[in-house]
């Protein structure tokens, strides 16, 4: 029985250490959304460039998606470690009343191996960490943290917008 019980536990472990070599995944996936730009408080005007923090990893934010609640967020995002690309998911609650959205379980890795992309999703989970958001009609903007947000917005910056565009349902 001992020997048995022994033999699952190794089983399982495996099997957590190969469930982190992916993107994660949104039970109840419903609705998609597209990365479009960097934008400033009002939710529509772009920032001058891309903000500094996020060029400096070559951030690019990909698809995004909700659960029927609109509560739940997958967002999906690359990035370069050390000249190896990798990849990033994370889910946000988004608290409507509160208008917070707040990272909730995020895996970054290396498709093609060469990395175990530690220090990029360390710098995505800080930044996704806790936030504001805004909806707006179809789009949403999560506001997070810039060090250059004051030269990409306006003196009081501190934040900027990632923004999401809704394309559609999920097909079924």
């Amino acid at each position: 029985m001992k020997s048995i019980f022994a033999s699952l536990l190794v089983t399982l472990s495996f099997s957590s250490a190969f469930a982190t070599e992916g993107d994660l995944v949104l039970p109840g996936e419903r609705w998609l959304a597209k990365f479009t730009a960097f934008v400033c408080e009002d939710g529509n005007t772009q920032t001058a460039s891309i903000p500094a923090d996020f060029a400096a990893w070559n951030v690019q934010f990909g698809k995004a998606s909700t659960d029927y609640s609109l509560d739940n967020l997958l967002v999906k995002a690359t990035f370069v470690e050390a000249g190896v690309t990798c990849s990033y998911s994370s889910i946000i609650f988004a608290d409507n009343a509160a208008k917070t959205a707040v990272l909730v379980q995020s895996n970054a890795y290396a498709p093609a191996g060469g990395s175990d992309c530690a220090q990029g999703k360390a710098f995505l989970d800080s930044a996704l960490k806790s936030n504001t958001y805004k909806y707006l009609h179809g789009r949403v903007a999560i506001y997070v943290p810039a060090s250059d947000a004051a030269a990409q917005c306006s003196a009081q910056s501190t934040a900027v917008g990632l923004h999401f565009q809704v394309t559609g349902k999920v097909q079924e």
